[in-house]
């Protein structure tokens, strides 16, 4: 099943792109790249040859899809085990 606009919150989210949209820590603002790992409350985002560690819940990401369309999530929607998320109803 592709990943679209409705069902991203129910899908795996390492391998897009993401970027922070707003954060409580001005130095995340603007950090773009590609999720590479995922937990309960953190999201890992390579950016050049770093990984940066996102707090989901205090963010809000612009997640690009496969396709080329781009969402703007709420990163609390994002909190939990990505595996839990899966089986959330929403």
């Amino acid at each position: 099943m592709p990943v679209t606009r409705r069902n991203l919150l129910r899908h795996e989210l390492i391998g897009l792109e993401a970027r922070v949209m707003n954060s409580p820590d001005p130095t995340l603002l603007g950090t773009s790249g590609k999720i590479v790992d995922e937990t309960r409350n953190m999201l890992m985002v390579e950016q050049g040859e770093k990984v940066r560690k996102i707090s989901k819940s205090n963010s809000t990401f612009l997640i690009t899809l496969p396709e080329g369309d781009k969402v703007t999530v709420d990163g609390k929607k994002l909190v939990g085990r990505p595996e839990e998320r899966v089986r959330r109803k929403w």
